[in-house]
């Protein structure tokens, strides 16, 4: 390994697919097993890239390679990283023939041949294949802007800065750095000398020696304790700490945020029990309770709504706690610039400060901030959760955050408002960076309200706030970006609001939002509060046109071009639900999925698809009247959003 040969290394994705060359995914590799997530961070840091410096070249790591006798390349290391970029590059054009090829999986051969045939794979459905087909999809809606959730590949390829395509970006300044292993290399042995090495630090870990570094006088090991708690984002925060941590950081009840500082340490005296920083940071982390040494009874472990899942992981997380506390400071919510900003505010940063204002975030989050848990009676297999603790007697348990107190069976009519506009927040804003929603919650906790206790009406009011200023947003602060239609005139692309698959994701789900809240007020405006049936904001991630494309050629519907693309004929779904609707008629719509949980627009248009002697039907003028009242819907949002009990 040491007398390895390494010339130019650093090879453009042009120039690692050229038609030279071959690559060859060996039977012993895993198959491929990426998911939207590290697609999307790829996607979307390339962009980034491109964006601050379109001019400059973006290093996105490295392939090791072994050159088979034949001259074909064997993939060491980096095949999921091959197989993604190999779908992108035909996806974009770059790459017209395939370049990677796999070792007896013939599923997986035939996947690829289809694919480059004109997405001819979607007729391909073997299990070995599904991973593929998902990654088609997911590289194809990702919002590769995360910050304005502007720009999908198709369209984002023609954007130009400074004379450059993102395409000629892509194509000639992405840069991979391949390496050539000697032919007699011994794989099985580079593979353990691979492992071997260990993680690399990750830039938390970094972040955490640095804020060590500047603690003067209190204890390094209260803070690493905090620290260590903190970045478990799955489970509640008081279940982290042992009985007497847990009363002194959260009150006797467990319900409170007494956290004011950092225990101070006799420094002339050698510091009493402060442990030498390299031993906080390599120690284990050992310090969770564990219930049967605690004087109290722990929640049930196999209870499953406190063992959820998070929205966001902890160095994003950290990400949100530098943005509150310097709130003038340019700070993207993205982890990749996490030690970037830190040496940018190090000069006035204080790290008491910091782990204050993250132990206090982290207590807000786990209390006003939903999460998903495990239900396998939903149709994903997730429910929606927002859980605090309670202590009674000698036994704590978790319950809603807005509960009653005599009525914890029975969920709030708070409660299920705040847990409506913060699932719709979150599955129209998914992704992990950039989660400005919940920055604006945060900030308003940790420097307006400065407290833990809130009333629900106050929170809504905030929630509400923060959903109404992403509506704006679609607009850019014109008047309106919708025009009602008269009667007697036809709906035509000009005269209304007709953009398609191209529709914003938050305006279908600020629509169900609305029509839910009206249909849960006392005085509602619209017809539909006895019809609507309960729903749950899911990931539908799918446009989905009533009425559909191709069954409008089929049935020679005229001036189908001008209506089907308008807002009052889509709806958001599955990305499952939609391949299975395809082009379906209405009718075979509505009786197939008309009782499973949709969307209260969705629910809304089955309705009107279905009429009063039992037939079907969808129509020109059935799409302009619900498009109509969508208008009107949204024109009446503040009035819907105040109308609630004080």
């Amino acid at each position: 390994m040491e007398n390895m040969e390494i010339e130019n290394l650093g090879k453009s994705i042009r120039d690692i697919f050229d038609e030279q060359y071959k690559y060859i995914i060996p039977l012993y590799q895993r198959n491929f097993s990426w998911r939207r997530e590290q697609i999307e961070q790829l996607l979307q840091d390339v962009f980034s890239a491109f964006k601050q410096n379109p001019n400059g070249k973006y290093y996105i790591g490295s392939l090791v390679v072994l050159k088979r006798s034949n001259g074909d390349f064997e993939v060491i290391d980096g095949q999921q990283r091959m197989t993604v970029l190999s779908l992108i590059t035909k996806i974009l054009g770059i790459n017209k023939e395939p370049r990677l090829f796999y070792d007896s999986r013939p599923e997986v051969e035939e996947f690829f041949k289809a694919f480059y045939l004109e997405d001819g794979n979607r007729n391909i459905d073997y299990s070995q294949t599904a991973h593929l087909k998902n990654a088609i999809e997911f590289i194809k809606e990702i919002e590769l802007d995360a910050e304005n959730q502007i720009g999908r590949i198709n369209e984002a390829k023609e954007i130009v800065k400074e004379g450059v395509s993102f395409y000629q970006y892509f194509e000639k300044n992405v840069i991979l750095v391949r390496v050539e292993i000697p032919q007699d290399t011994d794989v099985a042995s580079y593979f353990e000398i691979m492992n071997n090495r260990g993680a690399q630090l990750q830039k938390h870990e970094i972040l955490k020696s640095f804020l060590l570094n500047k603690i003067k006088g209190k204890s390094l090991d209260e803070f690493a304790k905090i620290w260590t708690a903190c970045s478990q984002m799955d489970t509640p925060i008081q279940k982290l700490f042992e009985t007497e941590d847990r009363r002194r950081y959260f009150g006797t009840n467990y319900d409170e945020f007494c956290f004011t500082g950092l225990t101070e340490v006799d420094i002339k005296s050698g510091g009493g029990n402060q442990k030498p920083l390299f031993e906080i940071l390599i120690e284990n982390n050992s310090f969770v309770g564990d219930a049967e040494n605690n004087s109290i009874v722990d929640p049930e472990e196999n209870d499953d709504e406190t063992k959820y899942k998070s929205v966001i992981d902890f160095p994003n997380f950290l990400m949100h706690i530098f943005k509150v506390m310097f709130p003038d400071e340019n700070i993207q919510l993205n982890e990749k610039y996490l030690i970037e900003t830190y040496k940018a505010v190090s000069a006035k940063l204080d790290s008491e400060e910091f782990i204050k204002n993250l132990f206090f975030c982290r207590t807000i989050f786990d209390r006003y901030i939903v999460k998903t848990f495990t239900d396998n009676n939903s149709e994903d297999g997730e429910r929606w959760t927002l859980r605090k603790p309670r202590k009674m007697n000698d036994k704590w348990y978790y319950v809603d955050t807005f509960c009653k107190n005599d009525e914890e069976e029975r969920i709030s009519d708070e409660q299920s408002r705040i847990v409506k506009a913060l699932s719709m927040l979150q599955v129209s804003f998914r992704t992990r960076i950039y989660k400005n929603w919940l920055f604006e919650i945060l900030n308003w906790f940790a420097n307006e309200k400065k407290q833990i206790t809130i009333s629900s009406n106050e929170y809504i009011k905030a929630l509400d706030k923060i959903i109404l200023s992403n509506y704006k947003g679609l607009y850019n602060d014109k008047n309106e970006m919708f025009t009602q239609i008269i009667e007697n005139t036809n709906i035509n692309k000009d005269n209304s609001y007709s953009l398609g698959t191209g529709t914003p994701h938050f305006l279908f789900n600020f629509i169900d939002y609305l029509y839910w809240v009206d249909s849960k007020n006392e005085n509602s405006i619209f017809s539909h509060k006895k019809e609507l049936k309960g729903f749950e904001f899911k990931y539908w991630n799918s446009v989905e046109h009533h009425m559909a494309k191709e069954w409008a050629k089929r049935n020679n519907i005229l001036q189908f071009e001008q209506f089907i693309d308008n807002l009052g004929n889509l709806c958001l779904i599955s990305k499952n639900a939609n391949s299975r609707l395809s082009d379906r008629d209405v009718k075979e719509k509505v009786e197939t999925f008309g009782n499973g949980n949709l969307g209260a627009n969705r629910q809304i248009m089955y309705n009107m698809t279905k009429n009063d002697d039992n037939t079907y039907s969808w129509d020109e003028n059935k799409i302009k009247a619900h498009y109509n009242e969508l208008l009107e819907l949204l024109s009446k949002r503040d009035e819907i959003l105040n109308n609630q009990k004080e």
